[in-house]
């Protein structure tokens, strides 16, 4: 939040289909079409660069949080190696949507991966899905997502009518 202002939210989780990409040098990419809000680049963090390798993996203190910070830059997503990735975005919305489709995005490429050489969403693909007019943040499909997440955690009770 200190060196994004703009974000409004946030989420870590330890998606295991995430985590080989944070342990090699095969990049995470976004490959299906609910993964272009991963964004075009997805750096890696890895805390034994600045700190050492007598760490836990875990971020402890501030200067390692300004550290992901920096490492997450302008991204939405970053891995931590080892360890899981962080996620950031303007709306609760976005970060769960981005923290339910890096997964599926992961596991896709890794799929892709196994079969051979491929195809990732192009600059144009990624921009149309993410701000080029594709994504709406109120639009019916996004509303029911939320509404279909918010059910599956009990507490779609709690959901206001869609925005405008």
């Amino acid at each position: 939040y200190e060196a994004r202002p703009e974000i409004q939210a946030v989420v870590h989780a330890h998606a295991e289909d995430t985590l080989p990409f944070g342990i090699s040098k095969t990049p995470l990419v976004p490959v299906i079409h609910s993964g272009a809000f991963i964004g075009a680049e997805v750096p890696v963090w890895d805390i034994a660069d600045r700190f050492g390798d007598a760490t836990n993996l875990l971020v402890t203190n501030v200067e390692q949080g300004r550290d992901l910070a920096r490492c997450l830059g302008p991204n939405n997503v970053a891995l931590m190696r080892g360890h899981g990735f962080a996620a950031a975005a303007a709306s609760i919305i976005d970060v769960v949507r981005m923290s339910i489709y890096l997964p599926r995005n992961a596991r896709a490429q890794m799929n892709g991966l196994r079969l051979g050489e491929i195809k990732p969403l192009s600059a144009g693909e990624i921009g149309a899905r993410t701000g080029g007019g594709g994504y709406r943040p109120n639009s019916p499909e996004t509303w029911g997502a939320w509404k279909y997440w918010a059910h599956r955690a009990g507490v779609a009770d709690r959901l206001p009518e869609r925005p405008e």
